[in-house]
C-alpha cells in the first residue's frame, strides 16, 4: 500500500530544521562540532572521527571466529556473516553509533556513540541480549575503542583530561568498567602552533600486540608536520615515556595501524606522498613498507582477520566507500554486498519526488530527511555530508527512497537561491512506503536576466572517504543551481590532488548549461592562499611554501612571485577564504593578519585582481573597502572553498558569484571576462539587482568636475527573511532600505546629487543561523559602482595608512620566521613588502 501526501509551502518545524514558503526563519547557534577537542579542527574531525551517519559499511571489526563482520550503517551498529547478503541491525539508538569493536569472547561489543555534533561516548553491547550499557560518558570524546587479546581491558582514546587527545587502558569485567583506567600518555606542548594540528601532541588509534603487554599507535610528539609517526609503547602508566617510533611519515590520521595476529608485522593504511591511500605492512620492529592494495582510489581502515588469513578494509574504488576483504595468501578480493537489511525496530519507506514548480518535471536538489528517532538518513548510493550548520543534508536526483523508522519523517528540498525550498512532514507506518512530492517553485529567474552563477572555489577530492568525480560534481552544482563549477587542483601537506583532471581549457563535461573549468589553488602557508583561475598552459609548482620540516619551509617564492608568473598565463587571480568572522584581522597588540597575510602588498603591486569570501563576516568586507577607498578597485568574489571529497564541509555553491552576461550565451570566457570585469555580486543567499544610472556593478560613471546627479536602483530577493539592506558609499552606510514581503524582498529607486568621487555598493544581511543558508548569517554585496567627479580619484588617507601599518607588521611577522635559506630571499620577498608599502604611504600623503 502507498499513501500519497504533497508538500504545502507553509512554516514546518522539524527535529532540526524549520521551513517556510517564503524562507526561514532564525534558530539557535549551531553546536560548537565536538567542542571537548582542543586540537585538529575540521580536517580532525573528518579524517579521524567516525561519520555519524553513512549509506555504506564502515569501520569494520571481525568476530573472534572470523565468520562475521559488524561494522557501521546508518548511524547504528550492523553485522552480517560472510558469504550471506543479509545485514541485521544491532543497535537502534538516538545516537550515532559506530567504530564497533568485538571483545574476544565474543560476547561484547564496544561501541562509539555520538550526540549530534557535541559528544561521542563509548558504550557496550551485549550481543546475546541487545541490551547496550554506557562505559564512558561526559563532555569528553572517546574513541577507538580496542580489546586486549584476552578481553580483560579495553584500550581507547579519551579528550581527557585537558582536551587533548591521549590512550587509556580500563580493565573491564563482565562487559563493564572494573576500577579506574590508567593513562598511558599525557599532554604534552610541541613549543608552538603546528600547520592544521596546534601545539599540543596528540596521541590515537591504539592497536594491541598480540600478548597484550604492548599497543601501537598514532602520535605527533616532535614531529612538525601530519598526524604524526606509527609508535610502540608499553601497556603501563605513562608508557609513552618508553615508546619508540616504528615507522615516521607525515600522515593523516587513517593510518590505522594493526598488529598481526602472530606479532611479526602489522597492516595500516598510508599515501606515501601520493594521492591514493593504499594498503601496507611492515614489520612489527619497523622496516620497509610492502604494499599489498592497488590502484586509483583509496583503500583505508584495514582490519587483521582474527587467524591472520584475511583483511577487511574499506574501499572507495566504486565512489562511495565500501567493505571489502582481501586474502592474505593469494590475494582474492571480495566485496561485501548487502542485499537486505534487517532493522530492529519497526520501519517503513518515503517514496519522494522533488518537482520542479514551473515544468513540473523531477529536479536534483539538496535534501534535508530528519526521522522519529531524532537521527537524519540519506538515500541509499547517496553520500550523507554536514554543513556548516551541522545539518545532515545530501544532494539527491528527483527521485528517491528513504528507509527510516515508524513515525513521522519530515523531508526538506532546496534548489540555490532561486527557488523556494519545500517540505514536508509525513507520517511513515511500519512495512509501507508514503509518497512524498515536493515542488520547488521559483521566485525569480535570473539567467533569462544575463545573470550566471558560480563557487570560484570547489575541490573535488581532497583525502576524504568519498572518490569524487567530476560528474559528481556537475550533479552537486545542478542540485545547488549554479551555472559555473570551478574546481582547483591543491596540495594537501606531501601531496597534490586531482592534478591529471587540469587541461587549461573547459572540461569535456561542460553543457551549454554548467560549464566546469579545473584551476588551481596555490597554499603557502605564510602568505595566505590564493587560486589561479584560467591558467592556459600548465600549473604552478610549488605548490606550497612554508612548511615547517620540509624543503620548501621558506617564504621564498612569494605570492607576489607566484602571481606574476600566474599572470603569464593569463589567469585571473585572487586570494582566498581571507579573513573570517567580525575582528579586524590587523586588531589586537599582536595582529596575525588573518589567513592572507600578503594581499595588501598584491593588491598594491597589482598581481591580484580579486578576494574572495568564503563565508559571511565582516572583516573581510572592511579590508576590502580599505582598498576601495583609494580606488585599488578588487573584485570580490563568492567561493566557500568546500572539498567536497569530505562528509562535514561547506556546501557546494553556497558562496558563489553571480556574473552579468547580458544577452551574451554562456561560455567559459565570457563568464570569465565578466568576473574579471567585476560585473557581479558576491552571495550566500540574497540576490541583488543594483544599478547607477545606466551603470551596474564594474563600470564607472563620470561626471562634471563639480559633480551632479545620479539615481541609484535596486533589487533584494531572498528565499529567507533579511534584516538589513544598506546602499555603502566610501565604506560608510549612505542609506538604509526597507524591507517587504516578510523580510525577504526591497525594491528602490532614489536621486542624490555628488559633489565629489565614490563608490556603492548594494549589500543585504540576515539574521544569525538563518536554515537553510549553510552560514553564520545570510549576506550579498555588489562589486563597487565608482562615480567620479572629474578627474579626481578616489582617495582616503586613513584607509591608506591602514595597510601602512599592515605591511610593517608583516614584515616584522616576515623576517622572525625562521625557514629563509638565504638574505638574498629575504631582500627580494621583504623589498617587495616595502614596495607595496610606498605605494600606500604615497596614497597617505
Amino acid at each position: 500500500m502507498i499513501q500519497r501526501i504533497s508538500a504545502s509551502l507553509r512554516l514546518v518545524l522539524a527535529a532540526g530544521f524549520i521551513a517556510t514558503a517564503g524562507g526561514t526563519v532564525a534558530q539557535q547557534p549551531p553546536p560548537t562540532a565536538y567542542q571537548a577537542a582542543r586540537t585538529g579542527g575540521n580536517y580532525m574531525h573528518n579524517f579521524y572521527l567516525p561519520p555519524p551517519s553513512t549509506t555504506t559499511p564502515r569501520r569494520p571489526a571481525w568476530s573472534p571466529d572470523g565468520e562475521t563482520l559488524a561494522f557501521a550503517l546508518h548511524g547504528s551498529i550492523w553485522r552480517m556473516r560472510l558469504g550471506e547478503r543479509t545485514a541485521y541491525e544491532l543497535t537502534d539508538n538516538e545516537t550515532y553509533d559506530s567504530s564497533p569493536a568485538w571483545s574476544p569472547d565474543g560476547a561484547w561489543i564496544a561501541y562509539t556513540a555520538e550526540t549530534d555534533n557535541r559528544t561521542i561516548d563509548l558504550m557496550v553491547l551485549n550481543v546475546e541480549t541487545g541490551v547496550s550499557r554506557p562505559l564512558k560518558t561526559g563532555d569528553h570524546l572517546y574513541l577507538d575503542p580496542t580489546w586486549s587479546p584476552d578481553g580483560s581491558r579495553l584500550a581507547y582514546v579519551s579528550t581527557e583530561p585537558n582536551g587533548y587527545f591521549n590512550i587509556f587502558v580500563q580493565d573491564m569485567a563482565d562487559g563493564g568498567a572494573a576500577g579506574d583506567p590508567i593513562q598511558l600518555t599525557r599532554d604534552n606542548d610541541y613549543g608552538r602552533s603546528r600547520l592544521y594540528f596546534g601545539a599540543y601532541d596528540l596521541h590515537i588509534e591504539p592497536s594491541w600486540s598480540p600478548d597484550g603487554s604492548e599497543l601501537m599507535f598514532i602520535g605527533n610528539r616532535g614531529i612538525p608536520l601530519g598526524s604524526g609517526a606509527v609508535w610502540r609503547m608499553p601497556v603501563e602508566p605513562f608508557g609513552i615515556d618508553r615508546a619508540r617510533i616504528v615507522l615516521e611519515e607525515q600522515t593523516l590520521y587513517r593510518t590505522r595501524p594493526h598488529w598481526s595476529p602472530d606479532g611479526s608485522r602489522f597492516v595500516y593504511a598510508s599515501h606515501r606522498g601520493g594521492q591514493y591511500t593504499k594498503l601496507y605492512l611492515l614489520p612489527a620492529d619497523g622496516g620497509h613498507p610492502y604494499k599489498i592494495t592497488f590502484g586509483d582510489w583509496d583503500d583505508f581502515y584495514p582490519r587483521w582477520s582474527p587467524d591472520g588469513s584475511r583483511i577487511a578494509y574499506i574501499t572507495n574504488e566504486n565512489g562511495l566507500p565500501g567493505l571489502r576483504i582481501m586474502e592474505t595468501v593469494g590475494g582474492r578480493l571480495t566485496d561485501i554486498v548487502i542485499e537486505e537489511k534487517r532493522w530492529r525496530g519497526p520501519h517503513g519507506r518515503a517514496a519522494v519526488t522533488v518537482l520542479d514548480g514551473d515544468s513540473g518535471k523531477p529536479v536534483t536538489a539538496r535534501v534535508y530527511a530528519r526521522a522519529s528517532d531524532g537521527k537524519s538518513y540519506a538515500a541509499e548510493g547517496a553520500y550523507h555530508r554536514v554543513g556548516r550548520l551541522r545539518e545532515y543534508f545530501f544532494h539527491a536526483p528527483g527521485s528517491f527512497i528513504l528507509d527510516v523508522p515508524t513515525g513521522p519523517l519530515t523531508v526538506e528540498a532546496m534548489k540555490g537561491f532561486e527557488f523556494h525550498p519545500a517540505s514536508a512532514t509525513v507520517q511513515i507506518e511500519d512495512g509501507k512506503t508514503t509518497a512524498v512530492a515536493l515542488t520547488l517553485r521559483r521566485m525569480t529567474d535570473l539567467r533569462k536576466k544575463g545573470w550566471y552563477s558560480g563557487s570560484t572555489h570547489i575541490h573535488m577530492n581532497y583525502a576524504g572517504d568519498l572518490h569524487n568525480t567530476l560528474e559528481n560534481l556537475m550533479h552537486m552544482s545542478e542540485a545547488e543551481d549554479q551555472s559555473v563549477v570551478n574546481e582547483l587542483v591543491a596540495n594537501k601537506d606531501n601531496r597534490m590532488l586531482d592534478y591529471q583532471f587540469f587541461t587549461g581549457k573547459p572540461d569535456a563535461l561542460s553543457t551549454p548549461d554548467h560549464i566546469l573549468h579545473v584551476g588551481e589553488e596555490y597554499r603557502p602557508a605564510f602568505h595566505g592562499h590564493v587560486y589561479f583561475i584560467g591558467l592556459s598552459d600548465f600549473l604552478l609548482s610549488p605548490f606550497a611554501s612554508g612548511y615547517e620540516g620540509t624543503a620548501i619551509y621558506s617564504l621564498y617564492p612569494s605570492n607576489t612571485d607566484m602571481l606574476r608568473l600566474a599572470g603569464e598565463q593569463d589567469a585571473f587571480r585572487a586570494y582566498v577564504h581571507p579573513y573570517f568572522g567580525e575582528a579586524d584581522p590587523l586588531g589586537g597588540e599582536n595582529p596575525t593578519l588573518g589567513s592572507a597575510k600578503a594581499f595588501p602588498v598584491d593588491a598594491a603591486l597589482g598581481t591580484v585582481e580579486a578576494l574572495e569570501i568564503s563565508g559571511a563576516g565582516h572583516a573581510v568586507l572592511d579590508v576590502w573597502h580599505h582598498l576601495l577607498n583609494n580606488d585599488i578597485n578588487i573584485v570580490l568574489t563568492g567561493g566557500e572553498d568546500s572539498i567536497s571529497s569530505m562528509y562535514r564541509t561547506a556546501i557546494v555553491g553556497q558562496v558563489r558569484s553571480y556574473v552579468y552576461l547580458g544577452d551574451k550565451i554562456l561560455s567559459w570566457d565570457a563568464w570569465l571576462s565578466a568576473l574579471r570585469a567585476g560585473r557581479t555580486f558576491a552571495t550566500n543567499g540574497p540576490l541583488l539587482e543594483f544599478t547607477i544610472d545606466d551603470a551596474m556593478p564594474g563600470e564607472v560613471i563620470r561626471l562634471p568636475k563639480e559633480g551632479g546627479a545620479i539615481t541609484l536602483r535596486g533589487t533584494v530577493r531572498s528565499i529567507v527573511p533579511l534584516e538589513k539592506v544598506t546602499v555603502y558609499r566610501n565604506g560608510r552606510i549612505l542609506k538604509e532600505i526597507p524591507l517587504s514581503g516578510e523580510g525577504t524582498e526591497a525594491v528602490f529607486e532614489d536621486e542624490m546629487t555628488v559633489r565629489d568621487s565614490g563608490w556603492y555598493t548594494l549589500q543585504a544581511e540576515g539574521a544569525p543561523w538563518t536554515h537553510p543558508i549553510d552560514d553564520r548569517y545570510p549576506l550579498a554585496t555588489t562589486q563597487s559602482i565608482r562615480v567620479y567627479a572629474g578627474d579626481d580619484p578616489i582617495r582616503n588617507p586613513d584607509s591608506a595608512r591602514y595597510f601602512v601599518r599592515w605591511i610593517d607588521r608583516l614584515i616584522e611577522m616576515a623576517e622572525a620566521h625562521p625557514g629563509w635559506r638565504s638574505q638574498e630571499e629575504i631582500d627580494h620577498v621583504i623589498g617587495q613588502f616595502r614596495e607595496a608599502r610606498a605605494i600606500y604611504e604615497n596614497l597617505a600623503r
